[in-house]
């Protein structure tokens, strides 16, 4: 009704005395006809509003709370992450440590073993060689000895004439002289 008015007041053009006095008296009327039910109406749309507004006030306050809350366990989570993750990687990196020591004292002893070994190799090789000699020499001057003597005696025999048996008895001398000699 009050879009009629507006309507009628715009398109028409100011109305007389009389007709105001009458609109007046109609507003009047409405008034009071309608005008506690509307009171009432708009108490209460006002009320709701503020009851909304308040609602939303607490329920905004909730949330904000609830985000503090959230964000400082999430912060609090975090830290304790990387806490342990410090914790984690110190000790990785201690390990990692103590295993690059050990496999460098592990490399430093198998240098110093590969080098003892090599030089006792060549000391072996070395003694055994002078042995070898030694023998070779030996066994040739007892060779030569034993070839002299038989020559000698062979020649003895020769000479001499023996008979078989002498020759038998020089022959087992001299190979009971090379056994021992052998044996030594």
């Amino acid at each position: 009704m009050a879009d009629k008015k507006s309507v009628q007041t715009t398109n028409n053009p100011p109305p007389s005395t009389t007709e105001s006095v009458a609109l007046t008296e109609l507003e009047s009327l409405r008034h009071l006809v309608f005008g506690a039910a509307k009171s009432d109406i708009e108490e209460r749309i006002s009320a709701l509003e503020q009851h909304t507004d308040d609602s939303f006030k607490k329920i905004q306050l909730a949330i904000e709370k609830n985000t503090q809350s959230i964000q400082t366990a999430m912060r609090d989570g975090l830290n304790q992450l990387e806490d342990k993750l410090a914790i984690a990687d110190q000790g990785q990196d201690a390990k990692a440590a103590e295993l690059n020591s050990y496999a460098d004292k592990i490399s430093s002893e198998l240098e110093m073993a590969e080098a003892n070994s090599k030089q006792e190799n060549d000391d072996l090789h070395e003694r055994l060689d002078k042995e070898i000699q030694t023998l070779t020499v030996k066994f040739t001057e007892q060779l030569n000895q034993a070839l002299e003597k038989l020559t000698q005696m062979s020649s003895e025999l020769n000479s001499s004439k023996t008979d078989r048996k002498t020759l038998a008895k020089l022959l087992a001398t001299v190979a009971s002289d090379l056994a021992t000699d052998e044996g030594e």
